[in-house]
């Protein structure tokens, strides 16, 4: 059977539609095709097109003996991901047929032709990647929107500017929910889980979905898109080393801001001022800018402080994961008022999504002690590697595998039948010299080996905490942890 692939990166009046790649692939199908058709999809990779992954399992299957493209770049804009695809068409024996191309990978020319167009298909989306980076920074220069989903508070709009329209936001009611959220948190006893619990209290969805994270609100009070830009704002980021597009006048505390940059540069700490980028708005600013700087002063405060669930409350923190829903499980420390005793504990980070169930019944002096009994095996089965002789150990090792091929060769000589009686008297002192050079070598070899150094045998528990959590994260990749046991994910 033969099938039609088509794909549209963006439906709009220019641009190829669906219905023109399937008129055109028809004209050369036999039979009734079957149609696969991507809809707004960018042709940059093949993982995310549901419909080009449903074709390459209906090949596997065999149903499917050739495929008909509109053109290359409608299949695939990348050539490493061609040559994958070609190869796993060829093992199923299934034509590729590039209809207004005019070749097909039946004949040794449409084969060749065809991998130079995947070259020039990759080189176009390449530039047009670079155009939109350019035209996205060109956007956040002259002040517009630069695209993607409007920031929480906000909603996507465009605006009149000289003669034309051009991208901006517009306030929303929950404008008024952000500015709720920024004078709560500046409270100095506040923490981003209390603002958790009361929008989960209040029932109040999140920027992305119905629920509130802790990190869902972090970056919601460090985005500057609401902020009336003013004097205060250009002085914080510009300590930061950040780049101001907009010079210290057009700070007149009137529109809101953005803060550009490699993904995931939003904390101060984070921050690459290399590569971040701030520029004014032309859309409404709302949070008065001393309320806002509190909050990131409050952040930053927080960040520069040692998290209450890092490395030093567990040498297993990072490796530990829950067994119900998946995510970290942290450790925790606090002294118990009752006595003063400092005691850990441990809660799935699931809880702050309200969506996980799990009730740890271990301690995780327990969790750490049963790891520990375990990496402790496994170092007792290991055999000892002696240490201080590598080296010349080596080189011994190379020069016995170069007599070995020399003698080898010289044995091949030997076999041949128009070989002298000269020639073998020579082969046989070569031989003969080889064999004394090689004996001498093993005894060598013999003497590093009864000289060697071996390291001590290691008693995990007597390791520090750090050299505890580097064997752990070389040997495990995960430990799940279930409400009375937990289960080792081993990396070797």
């Amino acid at each position: 059977m033969d099938a039609i692939y088509a794909r549209q990166s963006i439906d709009k009046k220019d641009s190829l539609s669906i219905e023109t790649q399937l008129s055109f692939a028809r004209s050369m199908a036999i039979g009734e095709p079957r149609l696969y058709i991507d809809r707004g999809i960018s042709g940059k990779d093949v993982v995310h097109r549901p419909e080009f992954l449903k074709l390459l399992n209906d090949i596997k299957t065999g149903t499917i003996n050739r495929i008909l493209v509109y053109k290359l770049d409608r299949f695939t804009r990348s050539l490493l991901d061609f040559t994958n695809t070609w190869e796993y068409m060829s093992k199923y024996k299934v034509e590729f047929i590039s209809v207004t191309e005019n070749f097909d990978t039946s004949t040794p020319i449409g084969k060749a032709m065809i991998f130079i167009m995947a070259v020039f298909a990759q080189m176009e989306r390449e530039q047009i990647s670079r155009r939109v980076y350019d035209n996205y920074y060109d956007r956040i220069e002259l002040g517009r929107w630069p695209g993607g989903p409007a920031p929480y508070g906000y909603s996507n709009t465009t605006v009149t500017q000289g003669d034309k329209k051009v991208s901006s936001l517009k306030l929303e009611d929950n404008i008024k929910i952000l500015e709720e959220i920024m004078k709560v948190y500046a409270y100095p006893t506040t923490s981003l889980g209390d603002i958790r619990r009361m929008m989960a209290t209040r029932q109040l969805p999140g920027p992305n979905s119905q629920k509130w994270s802790a990190c869902s609100i972090g970056r919601v009070l460090r985005n500057p898109a609401s902020v009336k830009c003013d004097h205060a704002v250009y002085t914080y980021f510009k300590k930061l080393g950040v780049n101001m597009i907009n010079s210290l006048s057009d700070f007149n505390g009137e529109h809101g801001g953005m803060l550009v940059g490699k993904k995931g540069a939003v904390t101060k700490d984070a921050l690459d001022s290399r590569e971040a980028t701030f520029a004014i708005g032309n859309w409404p600013g709302y949070i008065d800018s001393e309320l806002w700087l509190c909050c990131q002063r409050k952040l930053d405060t927080n960040e520069k402080v040692a998290s209450n669930d890092g490395p030093r409350n567990s040498w297993l923190t990072g490796l530990l994961k829950c067994a119900d829903c998946g995510r970290a499980i942290m450790v925790r420390k606090y002294k118990r008022k009752s006595d003063g005793e400092t005691v850990r504990t441990i809660r799935c980070r699931g809880k702050d999504f309200l969506d996980c169930d799990l009730k740890p019944q271990m301690r995780i002096e327990q969790i750490e002690g049963s790891v520990e009994a375990e990496l402790q095996k496994l170092f007792d089965r290991c055999k000892p590697v002696p240490i201080g002789t590598s080296n010349g150990t080596n080189e011994l090792e190379l020069e016995l595998i170069r007599i070995d091929e020399a003698v080898g060769n010289l044995m091949q000589v030997l076999k041949t039948k128009t070989v002298s009686p000269l020639t073998v008297d020579y082969v046989n002192k070569e031989l003969e010299e080889l064999s004394g050079i090689k004996k001498k070598l093993l005894e060598e070899k013999e003497r590093l080996a009864n000289e060697s150094i071996y390291p001590e045998k290691i008693i995990f528990s007597q390791l520090s905490k750090e050299d505890k959590r580097a064997v752990a994260f070389s040997y495990l990749e995960t430990v799940v942890v279930r409400e009375d046991f937990i289960s080792l994910i081993w990396k070797v």
